[in-house]
Order: C-alpha cells, then sequence, then structure tokens
C-alpha cells in the first residue's frame, strides 16, 4: 500500500485550518447536480495525483451511487516523479477508477480520450479561481472554442491553498509523498523543486530541511517552487 500519509510528519499539529464546511457543501452540490445531469458513463475525472485532485477525487467518491467505476484520465508528464507515477497508481487501486494515461498536452490527450470514450460529456476538474486563467470560470463551464465540446464542472473553484489541506488533514487522505518534502505544486522534475519559503532550521539535527507544503502560510506563494519550462495545465 502506498505508505505517504499525512500524519506522518511531526509539524502536524502546528497548523491552524480553517473551517470549510460551507465550500465542501457547495463541492458537494455541484457534484450532486452533476450526477443528476449526466450518466456515469458521460462523466470524467482528469486526475494528475496533485493535491487538488486528490481531494476532487475523494468529493465524487463520497457523492458516487453508481458501482460502475469512475472514468479517469491523467495527462502525463514528459519527465515525471516516480513518487507521482506511484500515487496515481494507488489511488487508482484504492478508489477502483478506470484510468487511462495519455503522453502530450491537454488538448490533445482531452481529444484522445474522446475517441476511444465518445459517450463523455463532461469532465471533473479540480481547478480553482486562483489558477492561471481560472479567474472568471463558474463552476459549469463549456470549453473554449477550438476545445472538444466539453462541460467542465470545477467543484473546487472557490477553494484555496488552506481548505486544500485541511480537507486532506482532517480526512486522514492519502497524498503524494512530495509534499512532506516541502514540494507545494508538483510538475515536471526538470521544473519542479522544494518550495524556498518552507527552508527551515532544524535545531535537533542542526541542518536546514524543508517543511511540509502544508505549513506554507502564504498562499501567493504556492507555485514558488515551479517555473514556466515544463508546465502542464494543472488538474
Amino acid at each position: 500500500m502506498y505508505s505517504c500519509h499525512l500524519q506522518k510528519s511531526e509539524h502536524q499539529n502546528h497548523l491552524a485550518v480553517p473551517p470549510i464546511t460551507q465550500k465542501l457543501r457547495l463541492a458537494n452540490e455541484i457534484t450532486e447536480r452533476a450526477f443528476k445531469l449526466y450518466q456515469p458513463e458521460e462523466l470524467m475525472l482528469c486526475f494528475n495525483g496533485g493535491k487538488d485532485c486528490t481531494v476532487l477525487l475523494d468529493v465524487i467518491a463520497r457523492q458516487k451511487s453508481w458501482s460502475t467505476p469512475l472514468r479517469a484520465m491523467c495527462v502525463k508528464s514528459h519527465d515525471p516523479f516516480a513518487e507521482v507515477e506511484q500515487f496515481i497508481d494507488f489511488c487508482t487501486q484504492h478508489y477502483k477508477l478506470d484510468l487511462k494515461r495519455y503522453d502530450g498536452a491537454l488538448k490533445l490527450a482531452i481529444e484522445q480520450a474522446l475517441i476511444e470514450r465518445p459517450e463523455v460529456r463532461a469532465v471533473f476538474l479540480g481547478c480553482r479561481r486562483t489558477d492561471p486563467g481560472c479567474a472568471q470560470l463558474s463552476a459549469m463551464t463549456p470549453c473554449d472554442n477550438g476545445w472538444p465540446r466539453l462541460m467542465r464542472i470545477f467543484p473546487l473553484l472557490d477553494w484555496n491553498y488552506q481548505d486544500i489541506w485541511s480537507y486532506l488533514r482532517s480526512q486522514k487522505l492519502h497524498y503524494c509523498c512530495l509534499y512532506d518534502e516541502g514540494y507545494t505544486s508538483l510538475g515536471c522534475r526538470s521544473s519542479t523543486r522544494p518550495n524556498p519559503s518552507l527552508l527551515d532550521f532544524d535545531e535537533l539535527d542542526s541542518k536546514l530541511k524543508y517543511l511540509p507544503a502544508y505549513e506554507l502560510q502564504d498562499n501567493k506563494l504556492e507555485r514558488a517552487n515551479r517555473e514556466d519550462g515544463c508546465l502542464i495545465r494543472k488538474v
């Protein structure tokens, strides 16, 4: 079993997390609305092993009432972290996903996914309003012109960085172990580093080390560990 769990860090008790009851209720309402509008085979989840879509996957799984596996797609980086790939495998088994991996850009990956699954009409994404290009989105927004004709569903649109970690930790969910090593946003290996804002001196070991991702206090620094060179749209 995948071993990375939120309780492994000694810093867990030091973070005050805000209540997210209302945002979770809204996320559940959006998810439930999607379930009423679409049949199970018409829905698909974009999943890349990151913290946001891990929360989204769990929210959907708790609402899901049908017995067949949830359909999912993953857009692979050309330079992935092994830890991320392992976590995706864990989630696929743990949540019993019908997941397919695709190479290349998101648009091409979705086009290929729809060739293989032409009945899909809507896709769940874990984007938040603070993500690039997401500020003006609605909870249900059709794809832009030139993209496949799909309804995009964003249950977590109004969540912030602390909300995501509040949910992950309060629900005792597994998450990618890189977050415990100071990574706050995950992309390609060549362009992603531990967040310098989390570098801390450990008096016990007398050395510098990175705090876990959930210790980050400033939302604006979430992607301070990322370069733009190998950016794949966050899902």
